[in-house]
């Protein structure tokens, strides 16, 4: 299983330094075209894969974890390590593995955690 949880997490070490696009340009060169306006490659790919659930342009800390799970184990594998679905929003994303009893407060390397504000969840990574 190590091997496994090493490929997820060299696809998204592999991403660091990916700036975020402030148009629909560029999306797969990691700094041309930044801006803040919610357009990644990942929220592109993903949204492809399943426009009715993946917003884009959306917020995407949820779509990047997405895409690199789907790009390590493919999207029925991935669908299942992820609590049974693809999703960009992070409370529907936690509450996937909630839903599967598949939810704990401590998490492991290859996990995907969630983060709240105190008063929901709003951001979503990887464990490495």
């Amino acid at each position: 299983m190590a091997n496994y949880v090493k490929t997820v997490i060299d696809i998204a070490l592999g991403e660091v330094g990916y700036l975020e696009k402030k148009s629909n340009r560029y999306l797969d060169d990691k700094t041309k075209n930044a801006g803040s306006a919610n357009y990644t490659k990942y929220g592109r790919d993903m949204h492809k894969l399943y426009p009715e659930i993946m917003d884009f342009p959306a917020a995407w800390c949820d779509a990047f974890v997405d895409w690199c799970f789907q790009k390590a184990y493919g999207v029925s594998n991935a669908k299942g390590l992820l609590g049974g679905n693809f999703n960009d929003y992070t409370p529907s994303s936690a509450q996937l593995y909630k839903n599967k009893n598949a939810w704990y407060t401590k998490p492991k390397v290859g996990d995907q955690i969630f983060f709240t504000n105190g008063t929901r969840i709003y951001h979503t990574g990887l464990v490495y």
